[in-house]
């Protein structure tokens, strides 16, 4: 791995929480959605029922992904500091083997060669590590996705149930179901380039 590798690692990491977070604030505007609906469903009275039993799943959507979006963001930090990490015993290793090589006829090589075993078995402690915590970090965006899908069936449920509430109602119950639809499809499009970004880092020390 080269000092732009590193970089770019940085760069890969940094990304992917920028994006997560911008999942998380979208995440944060479909909860506020769930309130007014279920405030706007209250009003609507019985012909609303089926409604207010779906906002509590659209909260629970919301609250999973703000709550997924946190762990993935201490994840992508994790991961770049590991990167780092790997980084800078590639380096040492490299420079204590060419004093190893420069002295091999010295008395005491030995004493130069023993540190180098070591940080070759901290190295791929740390390389092991890195692999797992990107699996790890993929896994998560894989849940995040399939969560996500869901929206699609609760915004055509909530389209069936405001045909239910009388046209007084149906209308603003719509626009409910259209905002989670919009922001769900959103969300999707960040989850989805932290996926790639994830292979990227994945692929980069296979």
């Amino acid at each position: 791995m080269n000092d732009l590798n590193v970089d770019n690692h940085f760069v890969t990491a940094a990304v992917v929480a920028a994006e997560l977070y911008k999942a998380r604030e979208i995440a944060n505007d479909i909860s506020l959605t769930a309130s007014n609906a279920r405030a706007l469903a209250l009003r609507a009275g019985q012909g609303a029922a089926g409604f207010r039993a779906i906002t509590d799943f659209i909260d629970q959507l919301a609250d999973t992904t703000v709550k997924t979006s946190d762990i993935i963001n201490f994840r992508a930090v994790t991961i770049s500091r590991l990167a780092t990490n790997i980084v800078r015993s590639e380096r040492t290793i490299a420079r204590f083997k060419q004093a190893a090589k420069a002295s091999h006829d010295a008395r005491f090589v030995q004493s130069i060669i023993d540190p180098i075993v070591h940080m070759k078995n901290e190295h791929a402690i740390v390389l092991r590590q890195f692999h797992r915590e990107v699996a790890q970090l993929s896994e998560l965006l894989e849940n995040l996705a399939r969560e996500i899908k869901t929206a699609s069936v609760l915004s055509a449920m909530s389209r069936v149930e405001a045909s239910q509430s009388g046209k007084k109602f149906e209308e603003g119950l719509n626009v409910v179901a259209d905002n989670v639809s919009t922001a769900a499809e959103r969300i999707q499009v960040h989850i989805s380039l932290s996926q790639s970004l994830c292979r990227e880092l994945s692929d980069d020390y296979y």
